[in-house]
């Protein structure tokens, strides 16, 4: 529904959303004012602290665990990207986890609402559903490079975009809630030598 306001001298009519948006052209620059938003980047962390392990090459086949970015208690903080790096010692296939078989389980991605409801995002078992995840097109050849966490390893690396998955924004972790983006180990992953994620995104102030 459409609120129509007199907004000038002239009684011309300006067009405001029920959301009190303004339906404006756009003039090509950014309004005066002061910044709403800031830069946000953490690692998922054991805690979901920036003090915490973000080694998420550990075995979680009889214990699951859960690496985590936790709301702000002083602002809404938008996760748009999340970026996981994997290195192994020799070459893998891309039906293999690192350079070994295919998880049975899976790298669960999620986040968790207010109400503690789950959302799965993804749930890749093998190098293949990582690549398939970031949207990229991979040349067979070359989608593992060298020299990632020791001199003549393997590896890779992708980039989830989320605010292509949830436009326009990403994930919302709600200001001063237990919301929460998560990635949970549920297999052996420890022949992975390096294997982390990072988030990407702002926070609203």
């Amino acid at each position: 529904m459409w609120k129509f306001f007199l907004a000038n001298k002239d009684g011309k009519p300006v067009s405001v959303t029920d959301d009190n948006c303004l339906s404006v052209s756009d003039c090509g620059a950014p309004p005066f004012g002061k910044q709403k938003t800031i830069i946000f980047n953490q690692f998922f962390t054991d805690d979901g602290l920036t003090t915490g392990s973000n080694d998420l090459g550990i075995d979680g086949s009889v214990t699951p665990v859960e690496f985590e970015i936790l709301a702000n208690n002083d602002a809404d903080r938008y996760i748009t990207r999340i970026s996981f790096v994997l290195g192994y010692a020799s070459s893998g296939n891309m039906y293999e986890f690192a350079d070994d078989t295919a998880l049975a389980n899976g790298v669960k991605v999620s986040y968790f609402d207010s109400f503690g409801d789950e959302v799965i995002i993804m749930n890749p078992k093998a190098n293949l559903s990582f690549m398939r995840a970031s949207g990229i097109e991979v040349s067979i050849l070359d989608w593992q490079t060298r020299n990632f966490a020791a001199s003549g390893d393997y590896g890779y690396w992708v980039n989830i975009d989320l605010a292509k998955i949830m436009p326009p924004y990403g994930i919302k972790l709600d200001i001063g809630t237990k919301q929460r983006a998560c990635i949970t180990i549920r297999d052996d992953c420890t022949k992975a030598i390096l294997f982390n994620c990072f988030g990407f995104g702002f926070e609203r102030i």
